[in-house]
């Protein structure tokens, strides 16, 4: 897995964000602040970790921010405060730890650099979820009604029922699709379309 420097930090109290970045830096971290989850969306890039307080709802906004604008970034919640159920709610959601006090320096390197088998395979997951999100907004929405009813298993003549078009019509939509997705088959196309949970 690739070393990560950059670290967003996403925190609206602007105590808790100046603390917490002079940490970071003065452990050899970049690190951006950030007050907003919107501000954070649109100005990053690839390569950065983010350390975002859990506030309650924050973990779920960035999550549907990234799946909306087709990003993945990996996320590190902290709070001081935890409980149990908020730090296996992160966990399940897709978060590569959880830090339960900052600033605390060595806890951030921990998450970061631990389990590298397991958290290259969360990076790459996330990066072809994104991936495949970005290309299905290539299609239209009748080229995504085909894909959802085809990965339902559905042949052409049950989905131009389903839908009102001809089976001829489907065929068309199905070949643009596929066009579209730059991919060489229907399996690459329901793959793509598992991984962007269409």
């Amino acid at each position: 897995m690739e070393q990560y420097r950059t670290i967003a930090v996403i925190e609206s109290n602007y105590q808790n964000r100046a603390k917490v970045t002079n940490a970071l830096f003065s452990g050899g971290y970049h690190a951006e602040p950030y007050e907003e989850i919107e501000e954070f969306i649109s100005a990053s890039r690839d390569g950065y970790v983010v350390l975002i307080n859990d506030d309650g709802n924050s973990i779920d906004k960035l999550l549907d921010l990234m799946h909306r604008n087709a990003m993945w970034f990996p996320i590190i919640p902290y709070s001081e405060t935890a409980s149990l159920d908020s730090i296996v709610s992160a966990m399940l959601k897709g978060a590569i730890g959880y830090i339960d006090r900052l600033p605390d320096l060595e806890s951030v390197a921990n998450v970061i650099n631990s389990n590298q088998p397991e958290r290259a395979k969360l990076v790459e997951t996330g990066r072809m979820r994104a991936n495949a999100r970005a290309k299905m907004v290539l299609l239209t929405k009748r080229e995504r009604e085909v894909l959802q009813c085809m990965s339902e298993g559905m042949s052409n003549k049950v989905i131009g029922m389903q839908l009102g078009i001809s089976p001829r019509t489907v065929e068309i939509h199905r070949a643009n699709m596929i066009a579209k997705l730059e991919t060489d088959s229907t399996n690459e196309a329901l793959r793509l379309a598992a991984y962007a949970e269409i």
